[in-house]
């Protein structure tokens, strides 16, 4: 007989205990994977969420290929890329650009609009060069507040340049006609304008006007419409 208040080594109690344990080792074993493998997926899908946003990003800018860019007044020329990879505007190739289509010996700031616009126009009609005639001149009203360029794109005529431009809001567009002109002037201004004129080269008839852009679109306009 045993002693009184003594349990029996491997009592009664001592299964019980062992179940508990196994089912509890149980539900840890199959909880840990679960928890592991929805820890991973969530860093998964924010890895590939975020790289999706970049690609969203990058991918209208990384195709654009720099223009040649050629000033008709000095015959310098450039290959410049706008933007960078990443859809960033490059400022040293803005001020490549600037020094390129310069009539002076120093550079003069422009638009950053208006050299969006110019940009803008020859990615849409596929081109590799832009001419500009002119940018920044003096007493030559927005082209001496450097919110003007003249510019022309070969191979394509421009009117349909100039038609193109005046579906953009806030901006004014005339198209120089005569056989020794044959170019468009781009500016930036609200509300938006737009001209003929058929003047030879130094000499300046009267502007017959071509109306004005409806103001519904030029309260529409946003920043993102100046991209290519």
């Amino acid at each position: 007989m045993q002693p009184k208040g003594k349990r029996p080594h491997g009592g009664r109690f001592a299964p019980r205990s062992m179940l508990l344990l196994v089912i509890l080792s149980f539900f840890i074993a199959r909880d840990a994977p679960a928890r592991t493998l929805a820890s991973a997926r969530q860093g998964k899908e924010t890895s590939l969420a975020a790289a999706l946003r970049e690609t969203r990003v990058t991918s209208w800018a990384a195709s654009l290929e720099p223009l040649i860019v050629t000033s008709a007044s000095t015959g310098a020329s450039a290959r410049i890329g706008l933007y960078d990879r990443a859809g960033e505007i490059d400022e040293g190739a803005r001020a490549s650009f600037e020094r390129v289509v310069s009539r002076e010996t120093e550079a003069h700031i422009l638009s950053l609009r208006v050299e969006q616009l110019v940009f803008k126009a020859a990615y849409h009609f596929g081109v590799e060069r832009v001419f500009v005639v002119s940018g920044w001149r003096e007493h030559a009203g927005k082209h001496s507040t450097g919110e003007a360029i003249d510019f022309r794109l070969p191979g394509i005529r421009p009117g349909l340049v100039a038609a193109y431009l005046r579906g953009l809001p806030r901006v004014g567009v005339g198209i120089y006609t005569h056989p020794g002109t044959q170019f468009v002037h781009v500016d930036v201004r609200d509300p938006s304008f737009y001209w003929i004129d058929a003047s030879p080269p130094g000499v300046h008839w009267r502007e017959r006007p071509l109306g004005v852009g409806t103001a519904v679109r030029d309260a529409a306009y946003r920043p993102e419409m100046d991209l290519p």
